[in-house]
């Protein structure tokens, strides 16, 4: 290759190269982040699923004790939970209902906002399925002020070892007791 065409290729190339690589970063998640949209719209679809004004997706399995006072932002519930991502990947499960040993207690105020928002809509006793997107997660408030790229949590960012940017939480919950009421 000519010197003269060398030292104008090159620089270009570097160039070229760090732009593409830096686009390939800011994109890694790109394609999952669509997959979980598609797949929150499907799901949204099935005849026996509701969706809150926020977009929280939901389908009560079970409701026995509809006269029980449901549990507010002041409650604290006692519950058996599993979280899965879209895939079938299980992030996490608590209580004898999913396989673990012991139910979680959960102070409402001190959880994700798709998380509390669901359980306000079953009684004690209850089974409920939630399909929390991203924008429901722990950077709720800056995904809102349209803070999206300062947010932290599993929202935006993702967790190190466990959940994707982006990611959609299916959470299938059984409450076990409600006090605070």
């Amino acid at each position: 290759m000519d010197s003269k065409i060398k030292q104008k290729f090159v620089p270009f190339l570097l160039v070229s190269l760090s732009l593409f690589f830096h686009s390939c970063k800011e994109n890694k998640w790109a394609d999952w982040k669509v997959q979980n949209q598609i797949w929150l719209e499907q799901k949204a679809q099935e005849a026996d699923v509701k969706k809150t004004s926020d977009g929280l997706l939901y389908k009560i399995i079970a409701d026995p004790t509809p006269q029980d006072a449901q549990p507010n932002i002041t409650s604290t519930i006692v519950c058996d939970y599993r979280v899965k991502l879209i895939n079938g990947y299980v992030v996490e499960y608590q209580g004898s209902t999913f396989g673990g040993i012991k139910s979680a207690t959960i102070p409402l105020s001190n959880t994700i906002q798709g998380f509390a928002e669901g359980c306000h809509l079953i009684h004690n006793n209850g089974d409920i399925e939630l399909y929390i997107p991203y924008w429901l997660g722990y950077d709720y408030q800056k995904v809102i002020d349209k803070e999206e790229y300062e947010a932290e949590g599993y929202g935006t960012e993702g967790t190190q070892a466990y959940i994707p940017p982006y990611s959609t939480l299916i959470y299938e919950i059984h409450i076990c007791s409600v006090t605070g009421e």
